[in-house]
């Protein structure tokens, strides 16, 4: 289920060159991805090269959740939670989307945790699993609004 117990900092050390580049190509990414957003054929004719965009981002999140995992291992539902609350409350520009999911992301996690350490006192129970307590219906909520 994934935790945040780390025993110190050579795994992060290790995962960050990658989430380096990963957020270096988001942050490259924005404006196209806002166009993206609306279409790829509305993308491409204002220049975009819509093939080569979606597969930078697919790599870069596939870096980024690669090296995430690796130090944390899986934490579901944080990836579907956090990007759609961001959206609510900062609009759809991937410009402050991105910046934003990435705090917004680590304070639900440090939450999470904190919740996850606390809520049964002499048990420690995997993040994952608070995350998923949340995640679900939140997702189940996402499937409702969209029928």
């Amino acid at each position: 289920m994934g935790d945040l117990d780390v025993a110190g900092y050579a795994p992060i050390v290790a995962a960050l060159p990658m989430v380096v580049v990963a957020f270096l190509a988001f942050a490259w990414l924005a404006r196209p991805l806002n166009l993206l957003s609306v279409s790829a054929e509305a993308a491409s004719t204002r220049g975009v090269q819509v093939v080569q965009v979606q597969r930078t981002a697919f790599f870069a999140a596939s870096l980024a959740t690669g090296a995430a995992v690796s130090v944390g291992g899986p934490i579901g539902f944080v990836g579907i939670i956090v990007p759609h609350l961001v959206r609510l409350l900062v609009g759809s520009d991937h410009r402050l989307v991105l910046p934003a999911s990435i705090c917004f992301g680590a304070a639900f996690l440090v939450g999470c945790d904190v919740v996850a350490r606390t809520a049964f006192p002499p048990i420690e129970l995997p993040v994952g699993i608070i995350t998923a307590v949340i995640g679900g219906p939140f997702f189940l909520w996402l499937l409702v609004k969209r029928t």
